[in-house]
């Protein structure tokens, strides 16, 4: 009988801000192997150059031309996680500042710019071998993808995550300020113009309110196990 197992495997995860979508993308791809990147951190990484650079974030050529002008670098990890590299430099936790985050929703917003980013993510999925986790995988980096995953869980169960995350942390967390700041983010995802969030056609949507990061993890595992 012949196998028509494919050589290589791309697998899409979405969904809302804070469903897991990192942790659960990297526990998958370390289990198969394979790399895992959360396309998230390249939009930080061109907000941290346009910050360095003193580019004015108003000035949408100059940030498109800042985007055209990275040179990006991935290496891979023991944890599956792909090192993102701008210029040959790795960021670490300056991508983790919250001006950098601030920076990153500006310039994510400026569609030649996120096209941009968009091209080297399309690169990566069509190389294979690879989770991706995002918040347009399914629909605009990885359409092809033979599976599309799609994360949810309402917006309260969201938050006492952070809160845990970040008492853990040994930070402080204020929960009624962190749920506004969840249900502010799905809104503005939800409805942008360039890529807005939403589940591809084909997707398999798992609610991740009541489940643990294990027992999502295995139904993801549960949906590639049917085609790879």
């Amino acid at each position: 009988m012949t196998n028509l197992r494919p050589s290589k495997i791309t697998i899409a995860i979405d969904g809302t801000a804070g469903v897991g979508k990192s942790s659960v993308g990297k526990a998958v791809a370390l289990k198969y192997g394979i790399s895992f990147l959360s396309t998230g951190q390249m939009y930080r990484c061109l907000g941290w150059k346009v910050l360095k650079s003193g580019i004015n974030m108003d000035d949408e050529s100059a940030v498109i031309k800042a985007a055209k002008d990275i040179v990006w670098g991935f290496e891979r990890q023991s944890d599956s996680s792909l090192k993102v590299l701008v210029d040959g430099q790795y960021l670490g936790d300056k991508l983790q500042l919250e001006e950098v985050g601030r920076a990153a929703s500006k310039v994510s917003a400026i569609g030649p710019a996120r096209a941009v980013i968009m091209q080297k993510q399309i690169d990566l999925g069509r190389e294979g071998n690879i989770v991706m986790e995002g918040r347009d995988i399914g629909t605009a980096i990885c359409p092809d993808a033979p599976v599309k995953i799609y994360l949810i869980a309402n917006a309260e169960a969201r938050a006492q995550r952070r809160v845990k995350q970040l008492q853990e942390q040994g930070e402080k967390a204020d929960y009624d300020e962190i749920l506004a700041s969840i249900i502010s983010r799905d809104e503005r995802d939800s409805n942008r113009s360039c890529s807005p969030l939403k589940p591809a056609p084909d997707a398999v949507i798992i609610d991740t309110s009541a489940l643990s990061l294990d027992e999502v993890i295995e139904k993801v595992m549960e949906e590639v196990g049917k085609v790879w």
